[in-house]
């Protein structure tokens, strides 16, 4: 799909994207640098980094990896240093890099519980006050923009992950408020059910769980890339504190998900 913004939209400034080297990470960061923007990836695995380089590279495009362990905050640091001695001052930065497990909540221990919020939370949180502090305020200026969860209201076998992220939604418009007066936007995007090779693992049929959205398909890493790459452009630079979902309409099914899976295959009315 042909980008909206013209190839030198973002010249001139630089990205910062986590979980850079697979789904939702890696289509931004290769929007990002499309369009003109200096991109470093960061996450802990660099033969997958190494991946997102060659795909920017075949496309004409420029991305920089670095690997680094989010919740350790001296890899976080050492990283940091190393993008801003090459890259320069930070004015975007994409929190995507997450993960958790499925499981009822009376079977996730509180090693588990702990272990997804350090990563969903507490490196969100490390990070994004990092980034502020080294770039964003001295300049006046930034975009942060977290990658949440759809639906919002209940996700069963995801009680961990729910906690953590709804404290990246609030967290969020917390510093939305406390930053405006540094000219620091902050918001969140949340994904519904995203067809990656991370969703793969899961062993579900991507058919039979498009019934219960109203769209009828699975997002694409790219639908979620998109929304990003608009929020962290100045067509949106009056936008703060506020999650955009993209979903499909998942959000919206509530109790009714389980009635629309029933009706999904019933044709228009005669």
């Amino acid at each position: 799909m042909p980008s909206l913004f013209a190839p030198s939209s973002f010249a001139g400034r630089t990205a910062v994207v986590t979980g850079g080297g697979t789904g939702i990470g890696r289509a931004t960061a290769l929007e990002l640098a499309s369009l003109g923007a200096r991109v470093a990836i960061v996450g802990r695995r660099a033969e997958l980094l190494d991946e997102t380089v060659e795909l920017a590279r075949a496309a004409g495009a420029e991305v920089h990896a670095y690997p680094c362990d989010l919740r350790e905050a001296d890899q976080v640091d050492a990283m940091l240093d190393a993008v801003l001695a090459e890259l320069g001052s930070v004015q975007i930065l994409v929190n995507n890099a997450g993960g958790q497990f499925v499981a009822p909540a009376e079977a996730i221990s509180a090693g588990g519980f702990r272990a997804v919020g350090r990563l969903n939370l507490d490196a969100v949180f490390g990070l994004t006050v990092a980034v502020a502090n080294r770039s964003m305020i001295p300049a006046g200026y930034g975009k942060v923009i977290s990658v949440v969860i759809s639906p919002r209201r209940a996700m069963p076998g995801m009680a961990h992950s729910a906690a953590a992220r709804a404290g990246v939604e609030n967290m969020t418009r917390t510093m939305a408020v406390e930053w405006g007066r540094y000219g620091i936007r902050l918001n969140c995007v949340a994904p519904g059910i995203v067809h990656t090779d991370a969703w793969e693992r899961y062993g579900l049929d991507p058919a039979q769980v498009a019934r219960v959205i109203p769209l009828q398909t699975l997002a694409t890493p790219e639908d979620v890339a998109h929304t990003i790459v608009f929020l962290a452009s100045s067509a949106a630079d009056y936008v703060t504190g506020d999650t955009v979902l993209v979903d499909g309409g998942l959000d919206n099914m509530g109790p009714g998900a389980a009635w629309a899976a029933d009706i999904s295959t019933a044709g228009p009315p005669a």
